[in-house]
């Protein structure tokens, strides 16, 4: 698993490593609280269905696509077999993957693509056999294409999203004291701050981005279709951050994310060298949590809708300066309705 840092826009971003547990058990609140929309059918899927056909028979000869042609139908297909998008999601937990694709020149062969799809859907089933989440299920992969250390050597790159449902109260209480800062490295390593204030020593493997990050999930809309099987595909990702200290120029879309009523001046949490506080407490935990429907809004690409989203703490920043922001990573894609409701299919 992979962390990355990038500057405000639509990049392809390999979203960080986050697997997003729950520190205790919370009143369930009704699970209706967003609005479903359900979505009918569209080609997508029939056409996703006879390219895989294709890819994986043997008669497909040495028929080629572009880089760009191949890496968009592989994590299109990826996400037809395997998506499970539109159900409630508060846990997220992202594993990468990597194939090494000998291309030809600036093409790929069908028979190269399908060498990639197979090595790949047994990462993808082992996984997402290991997650342990709850009421878990697929919300996407995102797929990359990378260059390598050869001329024709391209490193596929996929990231695996998987959800998964806990009961929570919508929005922090009065025992909401949490610290800023929270990084998961995998492979079962965390340095988070736990809870604060008050509360200091309770929850020590959580803090404010994976808190925030949970209850946003929430607010999510459930997409919804007729026969069950929902997907993503052309996914795209956007990080929403603040750069503002002596190693970093200011990078703020200041119009937009600039809020005379918040705790910070921002949207998004930020504290500065001024400050010496690191406890956030729930009221302002409160504010930041409802700005973020409004970030995600504000970003969305046209015909596009929300996959995901999640909190971390700068932990450049955090740890070495004398200040600390939160940014928030933004998964977005086209969404399609399966006729067959398939889910994990073979």
């Amino acid at each position: 698993m992979k962390k990355a840092k990038i500057l405000i826009g639509a990049f392809a971003l390999a979203l960080a490593a986050a697997t997003i547990f729950a520190c205790s058990k919370e009143k369930a609140e009704n699970k209706n609280h967003a609005e479903e929309t359900i979505l009918k059918e569209d080609d997508m899927s029939a056409y996703l269905e006879q390219f895989k056909k294709k890819m994986q028979s043997a008669e497909k000869g040495g028929e080629t696509l572009s880089m760009e042609e191949a890496r968009w139908h592989l994590e299109a297909v990826l996400n037809y077999t395997y998506g499970d998008a539109g159900h409630q999601t508060t846990d997220i937990q992202c594993d990468t993957f990597y194939y090494r694709l000998q291309a030809n020149g600036e093409e790929v062969t069908l028979s190269q693509l399908n060498n990639a799809f197979n090595a790949l859907s047994h990462d993808v089933d082992v996984a997402y056999g290991n997650c342990d989440l709850p009421e878990k299920s697929v919300l996407a992969i995102q797929t990359l294409f990378e260059e390598g250390n050869g001329s024709d050597d391209v490193v596929v790159r996929s990231i695996l999203n998987t959800g998964g449902y806990r009961p929570l109260n919508m929005w922090f209480d009065s025992t909401d004291y949490w610290g800023e800062e929270y990084y998961d490295y995998g492979d079962g390593y965390i340095s988070a701050s736990g809870k604060c204030g008050p509360y200091f020593g309770e929850c020590p493997n959580s803090g404010a981005p994976l808190e925030l990050t949970k209850k946003l999930n929430l607010r999510r809309p459930d997409y919804g279709c007729a026969h069950g099987g929902g997907y993503f595909t052309d996914c795209e990702c956007i990080l929403v951050c603040i750069y503002s200290n002596s190693l970093y120029s200011l990078n703020i879309d200041e119009e937009f994310l600039y809020d005379e009523n918040s705790p910070t001046q921002y949207k998004l949490y930020y504290r500065n060298g001024n400050s010496t506080s690191a406890c956030i407490s729930p009221d302002d935990m409160n504010y930041y949590l409802s700005k973020g429907p409004e970030l995600i809004e504000h970003y969305q690409p046209e015909e596009k809708v929300n996959i995901s989203a999640y909190y971390q703490s700068n932990e450049i920043l955090c740890a070495k300066e004398n200040n600390c922001y939160h940014e928030l990573i933004i998964l977005y894609g086209a969404f399609h309705c399966d006729p067959n409701g398939g889910v994990m299919d073979d």
